[in-house]
């Protein structure tokens, strides 16, 4: 059970209930996230009511984003006996160089890569009306995704005649793959979360999501479960490639 953080922490960036999850995952080597989903989930809550009762910042509430990260990271190393980088500068086609949120291998050329965002937020302090919906922000994020998986293959892959763009996108080194933490507000927020995540498959070698959406309260939150964006399915595909050292179309 994850436990709230003490007062003299809320000025600092880090949150206790995240970091002591984290540090289990390490710890356990934990691989798959249906183990800690549950209480991936407490923590959100906890942190979203730090958020929702005027004791966090907005600055600070970005921090989600990077515990998010650090798990997918602790997940996938765990997988295949590892090391990952985290928001590290590759090789862009466009720009010479791109941050990638997650590298492999920790060192040399990008084999794969993927980004993870975290989506959605619940009322701002003082606020109790609906947070800001996740489908607000989802088009220009997915964009981004979509763009940086092609930059990436264009940088390092060798020139060659594309007769299929989808074929390319599987086939073509580095693999790259996005991870999603969203809270959407209702259910149409969450149908056109799914719509656009789904649709972002045909950009990535993998799609995973973590979605919830308010039980009770602003921030008491139910799982939605949605198969097609299963976030192990993602890391047990990442951790397969790694583990055999193939990195085209499985």
């Amino acid at each position: 059970m994850a436990s709230r953080s003490t007062p003299s922490e809320s000025s600092r960036e880090s949150f206790v209930p995240f970091d002591e999850l984290l540090s289990r995952v390490r710890k356990d080597r934990i691989s798959r996230w249906a183990e800690i989903e549950s209480t991936f989930l407490e923590c959100v809550e906890l942190f979203d009511d730090e958020f929702t009762g005027g004791r966090r910042s907005s600055g600070w509430y970005q921090a989600k984003a990077r515990y998010f990260n650090d798990v997918v990271v602790a997940l996938i190393e765990n997988l295949c006996g590892k090391s990952m980088t985290t928001r590290q500068k590759k090789r862009s086609h466009l720009f010479t160089e791109i941050d990638i949120d997650v590298c492999y291998p920790a060192t040399g050329e990008l084999l794969m890569g993927a980004e993870v965002k975290a989506l959605g937020a619940p009322p701002h302090p003082g606020n109790k009306m609906k947070g800001r919906p996740a489908s607000q922000d989802i088009h220009k994020r997915v964009r981004e995704v979509a763009f940086t998986s092609i930059d990436v293959k264009a940088a390092y892959a060798p020139l060659r005649k594309i007769a299929s763009f989808q074929d390319w996108i599987n086939t073509t080194t580095p693999v790259y793959a996005s991870f999603w933490a969203i809270r959407t507000n209702d259910s149409s927020d969450l149908n056109r979360i799914r719509t656009t995540l789904s649709s972002l498959r045909h950009f990535c070698n993998g799609v995973g999501a973590f979605v919830y959406t308010p039980a009770h309260t602003p921030t008491s939150y139910r799982v939605e479960a949605i198969h097609e964006l299963a976030i192990d399915r993602v890391l047990r595909d990442l951790g397969q490639r790694i583990t055999s050292n193939s990195f085209e179309s499985q």
